[in-house]
């Protein structure tokens, strides 16, 4: 589904992205073309509805187009959870439009008062990614009422107009992804428009709607940063041959050291790939038969998430530090990948227990 049409296009427009912060016109013309926010949208409402693994190789491969590209194509996409949790008339009405994205965030710090017909929602929550370009947010609240709703956490779903944006994703990394705070003051969110994440009714229906949440979103994320680590790599091998003459002139064995800690670190990495994948297909399998997936398969394929995304992102800073003083400026390609590499990375689904990260 990324073919060569998409990646020279994205990668064009790549460093202007990251100026703006934003994806450009032609970018999101093409994903909106292809449906490439809608890998995990029914196929009722116009969605592509791709089985994981599948899903999992168009996430890497427009991650290796460009980091912002390939992790909005994989957040776009995951909201197409959302459809198993809200009401088939709100499903197939939002989700339907040709520039369907939804962007928001699961954190729940908002608020939602009971008024006839619905609800009014006050509320802030930050790191919502491609906030610029959303046809829909979704937030979740506490309920604040006097039955036995009161507590309870929902997530709502907002048009646009009720949204206001503040443009603070100042991060070094996944600059164009636009992962900016949202505000809703007094948003009046009608009764079909809450939803309950942790009850889902299958209106909509495919089998990677069952698989297990956890595993699924820290595979799509590690896929995300598989692909950008694939670009540095690649992109690293170009700028050595590139450097070979002049390297040659001061200290000619230079050259095929940098190849060879390349080679090392990239070969590692292409390993923990394999294992990623076959770990992955092997749980999908079980998952299709409808054998119940024992704990220990999950925790493989959480495992082997966090051990690719080590080694992608351990093996570039390995291999930056050898690559001379060019990939130090920020306009550099290389830099901007392994940047994005290291914010994908952050995520807190790809970081170990023993580690602590940001959640994006």
């Amino acid at each position: 589904m990324i073919d060569a049409h998409i990646t020279e296009t994205v990668r064009l427009h790549a460093e202007s992205m990251e100026k703006n912060g934003a994806l450009c016109p032609e970018v999101l013309e093409l994903i909106h073309d292809r449906g490439l926010f809608k890998l995990f949208v029914p196929k009722e409402v116009g969605g592509r509805m791709l089985g994981l693994p599948e899903a999992l190789q168009v996430f890497e491969d427009a991650a290796r187009a460009d980091g912002s590209f390939g992790w909005l194509v994989q957040i776009g996409s995951g909201a197409g959870f959302f459809a198993t949790v809200m009401e088939p008339g709100a499903v197939r009405q939002l989700f339907a439009h040709r520039n369907f994205y939804i962007a928001g965030s699961d954190r729940p710090m908002g608020t939602a008062r009971k008024t006839p017909g619905g609800y009014k929602i006050n509320g802030t929550w930050p790191f919502c990614s491609g906030a610029s370009h959303a046809s829909l947010f979704t937030a979740t609240c506490r309920i604040a009422s006097d039955d036995a709703d009161d507590g309870k956490l929902q997530a709502f779903a907002f048009t646009p107009e009720q949204v206001e944006i503040d443009e603070d994703w100042n991060a070094f990394g996944l600059k164009a992804t636009g992962s900016h705070i949202i505000h809703v003051a007094d948003a009046f969110v009608p009764e079909h428009h809450r939803f309950d994440v942790a009850d889902p009714h299958f209106h909509f229906d495919h089998p990677v709607y069952h698989y297990p949440f956890q595993p699924f979103a820290t595979a799509n994320i590690a896929s995300t940063a598989v692909g950008i680590a694939r670009h540095f790599f690649e992109a690293s091998r170009t700028h050595i041959d590139r450097k070979q003459s002049s390297w040659m002139e001061k200290t000619p064995e230079r050259y095929d050291q940098v190849n060879r800690l390349l080679a090392e670190h990239e070969a590692a990495f292409l390993r923990a790939r394999e294992d990623f994948y076959n770990t992955v297909e092997s749980s999908w399998h079980s998952h299709l038969e409808g054998s119940p997936l024992e704990e220990s398969h999950l925790d493989a394929v959480v495992g082997c998430s966090k051990i690719v995304a080590q080694a992608g992102i351990g093996g570039a800073q390995a291999v930056l530090r050898h690559l001379g003083m060019d990939v130090i400026m920020e306009d550099h390609p290389l830099n901007r990948i392994y940047r994005d590499l290291h914010v994908a990375s952050q995520h807190g689904l790809l970081v170990d227990m023993t580690g602590e990260a940001a959640d994006l």
